[in-house]
């Protein structure tokens, strides 16, 4: 059994994606926090990355959610998070690109405008220059969101899963990475400060379009999340 580590930014969608990952392959795992400007020299210093999450796997660095969630695959194969069918298989692909690389990045561009109205410096300035934060880019990733959450909520009302009838790594992904559309899940699913909970998503009200895609997240982590998911500090 390889000795497993995350360095973790706790709130991160992409690091929610990476523990639920290792959780839902039963795996046991140390956690380690990385805070933004703090750890940034001594975290790139460790691992040669600088951002989060990071797996480190028996002296192995494995960077971001992506190669890491894949090296997992290959390495503790069951449960299977992948459909061996090769048309289910690059679906859940498609919903993972679409998800790690349209739906959170545009989450997060939101995240730091916010940030930025909300005055909450160094961190802001930070974020933006580390990501390409600009007002027109915030706009356009807030347009971008408003249109596929609606989409998203159509297409997964009534439905169980994304793809085929069971659960797979396309579930995982969306569910963990729609936190930059919707905010991250109640308390009972998701300890979070109170302050931080109001930085995330976009603001939706009471939108009845959108509630079909809350209530599949919040199913979803009631189901297959299998623990309450809480800061590592807190972690049992």
């Amino acid at each position: 059994m390889a000795d497993l580590e995350v360095v973790e930014l706790y709130p991160s969608p992409w690091s929610e994606r990476l523990r639920w990952v290792l959780d839902a392959k039963g795996l046991s795992y140390a956690r380690r926090p990385y805070v933004p400007l703090a750890d940034e020299e001594a975290h790139r210093q460790r691992t040669g990355i600088s951002t989060a999450p990071v797996l480190l796997a028996d002296g192995e660095i494995v960077g971001d959610s992506d190669a890491a969630a894949d090296w997992l695959e290959r390495r503790h194969p069951t449960p299977a998070l992948l459909p061996d069918d090769p048309r289910l298989r690059a679906q859940v692909r498609a919903w993972e690109l679409a998800a790690t690389e349209g739906l959170a990045p545009a989450g997060r561009l939101v995240f730091i405008g916010r940030a930025k109205a909300l005055g909450i410096q160094p961190l802001a300035d930070h974020f933006a220059a580390k990501y390409g934060w600009s007002e027109a880019a915030e706009r356009r990733a807030d347009r971008l969101l408003r249109t596929v959450v609606v989409d998203l909520a159509r297409a997964l009302d009534g439905a169980s899963y994304l793809v085929g009838d069971r659960f797979t790594r396309a579930d995982v992904t969306v569910a963990s990475m729609v936190a930059g559309v919707l905010g991250h899940p109640a308390d009972d699913l998701f300890l979070l400060d109170p302050v931080m909970r109001t930085m995330f998503g976009i603001p939706l009200g009471d939108d009845p379009a959108v509630a079909p895609l809350r209530q599949w997240r919040d199913e979803l982590y009631r189901r297959h999340r299998g623990r309450l998911v809480r800061p590592p500090a807190d972690a049992a």
